[in-house]
């Protein structure tokens, strides 16, 4: 029997040398101004690091049986309920079928419209560049009688929720968009059950609320060609969210795209297929299960926390594999190119991914998160780096499989956690399987690939210029990434400011601390992410499209600090080193992103104009980490 647990990484600990400094300064156990403890029922007995053994080894067993549903093919779009651009969707509670084992099947928290009852993954939302859609929201968390459901999943009663009462808060999130301020879905634009509470975020007075039970969204779609995503974004509560279901897939459209697919440049209709990577832990009855402390029991942490009670943890990690909501699923693909749109909308697993037989079955990058390359780009050796949050657009070539035997597999090979833990285990190095048929469909032809192939250009989708869009006079902002222990001891990876002149060097912050960016509207800024910790973090910032510049080693020390809010941060101290020549971002990431991989003990630069005005949040999109305080509003004013 494989081992199905990854090998964790032994202790933790800062990237850069720690002073002594105010490292003995005691947390206050007393909460700050605003804070509150969540008041949000969870299902406490779901809390496990693995999977049951039985259940696991029946579902590994079976794998590559589950078929993989496609969710761009016509099925697995939403539909308008009113006329062409209009959309009513609800999230609400059903069972489905992912592991695959007989008799079993999942409880799961998916989204659903007036044809479907919720789907895990949520349906995609398809749209054509410069036509709006309007979305209302509506969180259907409640039984047949209309009373609010429990949480799926254990519910940390110590983290930081704006007070709900009547249910689940739920925020949707649109990552990828470029919406106004109110239509983001940020994690103070939540709404419990049929509306009978919102958060702060939410425009309309006290009278509106419950009158009607929808959060109404307009997005623009003024982006390229790109898949992007909607999943929950409620303070505190994402991770659990997301794991319940919560997530499906947004996709663009524009008229570049249709002339390379009508060209065959790149593939289309049956031929392009998205793949939802993310890992989930399950009980012996098939139920979701999530790490709610690092014993897996109701042991009281440090810091008087409330007994018996779940507790946060700085990552989760699955170890079954879904793809598209199926457990180790395979699909039966023609001997040709096909194009595949990957999401990792994982909680805190990176994936680094490669096919078995790479000689024969070449992998190209066409595209990442917010559009495409200028030129397709082979993936290496070493495989294809994809962190939580990130997309990217790939065209496998399986035209010459029946040289090895017919069945491609993809696997995985990103350390747990990323980069320096451990090696995945045999259930989370593999990934899904490709059964190859002997003959292709020679009515369609193949869009064969080619580095030379030119993919930008044409069609109002300009050439990428080398330049990441900054000049030597484009204000710089630096960004600490720290990790400090919050009132109960418990690590807590957060965001904050780093200044080499020591005049505003503030450390870490909370995310309810002031905010400290404040970019104009209409300006260009870059962005400097100074990683001090010992992972690396995929930073995602709302609303901007950005280009990343270079990233570049750097030394120095940290000391503890105390920070506002009881707990204990960390400050970047003046005079850190900057080591070795900058180096500019892998040819696979050079298009318009939206999340950047931050390397521990690297400078992370990246290069962003700011279009619109209002409030707006960045995170680690680690949701682990993001829920815990690391993420900052920013305010373009």
């Amino acid at each position: 029997m494989p081992d199905h647990a990854d090998t964790p990484r032994t202790s933790r600990r800062h990237f850069l040398r720690c002073t002594a400094g105010t490292a003995a300064v005691t947390a206050s156990l007393s909460f700050a101004p605003g804070r509150a403890l969540a008041a949000v029922q969870g299902t406490n007995s779901r809390w496990a690091v693995t999977s049951d053994p039985a259940l696991w080894q029946q579902a590994w067993a079976r794998r590559f049986t589950n078929v993989l549903p496609n969710p761009l093919a016509a099925a697995g779009l939403y539909k308008p309920t009113v006329g062409a651009s209009d959309y009513t969707i609800g999230a609400g509670q059903a069972t489905a079928d992912v592991l695959g084992v007989p008799g079993i099947t999942t409880t799961i928290w998916g989204y659903a419209n007036q044809e479907t009852g919720p789907t895990f993954p949520g349906r995609t939302l398809q749209a054509s560049k410069g036509v709006p859609i309007t979305v209302h929201w509506v969180n259907r968390l409640v039984n047949a009688s209309g009373q609010a459901l429990p949480h799926l999943l254990p519910v940390d009663q110590t983290m930081t929720i704006q007070t709900p009462t009547t249910g689940v808060p739920l925020a949707v999130h649109h990552h990828g968009s470029n919406s106004a301020a109110e239509f983001d879905g940020g994690p103070d634009q939540w709404a419990t059950p049929l509306r009978r509470q919102t958060g702060p975020g939410i425009n309309g007075n006290a009278v509106q609320v419950g009158t009607a039970e929808a959060i109404t969204y307009v997005y623009d779609n003024n982006q390229e060609a790109s898949l992007h995503w909607y999943h929950d974004h409620a303070e505190s509560l994402t991770g659990v969210n997301v794991q319940a279901g919560l997530a499906g897939l947004y996709v663009v459209r524009d008229a570049n795209e249709k002339a390379l697919q009508t060209g065959w440049k790149i593939p289309a209709a049956k031929h392009e297929v998205a793949l939802v990577l993310q890992d989930r832990t399950f009980d012996a009855q098939g139920q979701f299960v999530y790490s709610a402390n690092p014993a897996n029991s109701p042991t009281p942490l440090p810091g008087n926390f409330p007994a018996n009670s779940p507790s946060h943890m700085p990552e989760v990690f699955g170890d079954v594999i879904l793809v598209n909501g199926k457990a180790w699923p395979s699909l039966s693909v023609e001997p040709r190119p096909y194009r595949f749109r990957i999401l990792n909308g994982s909680d805190s697993r990176f994936f680094t991914l490669k096919n078995s037989a790479p000689t024969w079955v070449p992998m190209h990058v066409i595209g990442n998160d917010l559009g495409f390359l200028n030129n397709p780009v082979a993936v290496g050796a070493a495989g294809l780096t994809i962190a939580p949050g990130e997309r990217y657009d790939v065209v496998i070539d399986f035209s010459w499989a029946l040289l090895v035997g017919l069945k491609v597999d993809l696997l995985n090979s990103a350390p747990t956690p990323f980069p320096l833990g451990g090696p995945p285990s045999a259930g989370t190095a593999t990934v899904m399987r490709f059964n190859v048929g002997l003959l292709a469909n020679l009515l369609v032809p193949k869009s064969l690939m080619s580095t030379l192939h030119t993919l930008r250009g044409s069609n109002g989708t300009p050439v990428l210029a080398a330049s990441a869009g900054d000049t030597a006079a484009t204000p710089v902002r630096r960004i600490l990434l720290g990790e400090g222990t919050d009132e109960y001891g418990r690590i807590n990876p957060m965001l904050g400011v780093y200044d080499p002149t020591g005049a505003k060097n503030l450390g870490t912050q909370g995310f309810n601390d002031p905010a400290t960016e404040t970019p104009k509207l209409g300006s260009t800024e870059v962005w400097e992410f100074w990683n001090t910790t010992v992972d690396a973090h995929p930073v995602h910032l709302h609303l901007v499209k950005f280009r990343i510049k270079n990233r570049q080693a750097f030394t120095g020390t940290i000391q503890s600090t105390a920070m506002r809010n009881g707990w204990t941060g960390v400050q970047l101290q003046p005079g850190a080193t900057l080591s070795g020549a900058a180096v500019a971002p892998a040819a696979t990431e050079r298009g318009w992103k939206d999340t950047v991989l931050c390397p521990p003990g690297q400078v992370t630069r990246i290069v962003m104009a700011f279009d619109r005005p209002g409030k707006f949040v960045y995170h680690c999109h680690i949701l682990s980490h993001e829920d815990h305080d690391m993420m900052r509003w920013y305010q373009v004013a």
